[in-house]
């Protein structure tokens, strides 16, 4: 059975499933310290979605006045407690207004655009035989361990599939790029990355596995990911290590693609063209609730089209990016600006 399609951006300034624990003379104040280590950990996680790698030295630290002033609220889940300890989970919203003005005070580039969800499929190359959908493949259980996994670029790992019809063998799925691309349009995804990893070196406590990334789809910014060499003393490290490097290197090219530089402002006038009165209010929602965007000049409204004239900032292929994200096309036709409900 083919998967769900995949989802739709979420909030970036939630973060989710945060794992807390305290222990103090008993369960009850072991609480607070809990939530607010808490609150201070999905602070840093925040930060860190949303900036850039080579920044990470210089964010601001969690104060508690900062934290007072920038958090909205809180939930409280998988509450375990005993005589003396308090263990959690805790989800945390943070005020997008002042994560922003936050980060433009401190001079830091972000960005805050979610990709659509990226398939990945992991392809274990062992000396006893290849494996994808054999539910024993120890690559597929790294993707799935590997930590902090929320970021700007959501990724679906490919399950162990059963049904022989959605489970085409390896070789064809890797001998065509059209192949793998159906594949991936069938659960629902645009773009897919085929992560292969062999084991070069497996010594006791020196194991060493190649890790070999290829995509298909649309989004460039995935292309030409580079061969990567991970080193652990066990194979479980190899394989998790190499899971978290090849995620953080996908995130840390998404964000470069989209990152706000508020001191590059654009402006495009652009023809919307749609099917309905419908159609034009989401689109006119979806626009207006972009903090790339700056303003939504509308200068003409019809039954079928529209003329607008959007103040935004960075640069043209960076907006044409984000809007791509909510299902949005922009696009040249004949040396003029057209945007449009991108259709399934």
């Amino acid at each position: 059975m083919a998967a769900p399609a995949a989802a739709r951006p979420a909030d970036p300034f939630t973060v989710a499933g945060v794992p807390v624990d305290a222990s103090a003379d008993s369960a009850a104040a072991a609480r607070p310290l809990a939530i607010a280590e808490g609150q201070r950990r999905a602070f840093i996680l925040l930060l860190r979605r949303l900036t850039l790698p080579e920044d990470a030295g210089r964010l601001p630290r969690p104060s508690e006045a900062l934290l007072n002033a920038i958090i909205t609220g809180f939930e409280i889940g998988e509450e375990r407690t005993s005589a003396t300890r308090y263990i959690a989970k805790i989800t945390v919203q943070f005020r997008p207004d002042a994560v922003r003005q936050l980060l433009q005070e401190n001079r830091l580039a972000y960005s805050e655009t979610r990709s659509r969800q990226i398939l990945v499929v992991p392809v274990w190359q062992a000396p006893d035989g290849n494996r994808l959908w054999e539910a024993d493949n120890p690559w597929r259980e790294a993707w799935i361990r590997r930590p902090e996994a929320d970021g700007l670029v959501p990724l679906a790992i490919a399950p162990a599939a059963v049904d022989g019809a959605d489970a085409p063998p390896l070789d064809r799925l890797l001998g065509s790029a059209e192949e793998l691309a159906a594949f991936a349009r069938r659960r629902g995804f645009d773009d897919v990355i085929v992560v292969s990893a062999t084991l070069q070196r497996q010594e006791p406590g020196n194991v060493l596995v190649e890790i070999y990334p290829f995509h298909v789809g649309s989004a460039d910014f995935l292309d030409r990911l580079q061969t990567y060499q991970s080193v652990g003393g066990t194979m479980e490290e190899a394989l998790t290590g190499g899971a978290i490097e090849i995620a953080r290197r996908i995130e840390a090219r998404w964000k470069r693609s989209t990152v706000f530089d508020l001191e590059k402002q654009g402006q495009l006038s652009a023809a919307v063209v749609f099917g309905g009165l419908a159609e034009w209010t989401r689109l006119r929602a979806t626009l207006g609730a972009m903090p790339v965007i700056r303003r939504v000049d509308v200068q003409r409204l019809s039954h079928r089209d529209a003329q607008v004239v959007l103040d935004y900032y960075g640069e043209t292929g960076q907006l044409a990016v984000a809007l791509a994200q909510r299902d949005v096309v922009l696009e040249q036709r004949d040396g003029y600006w057209i945007l449009r409900e991108r259709k399934p």
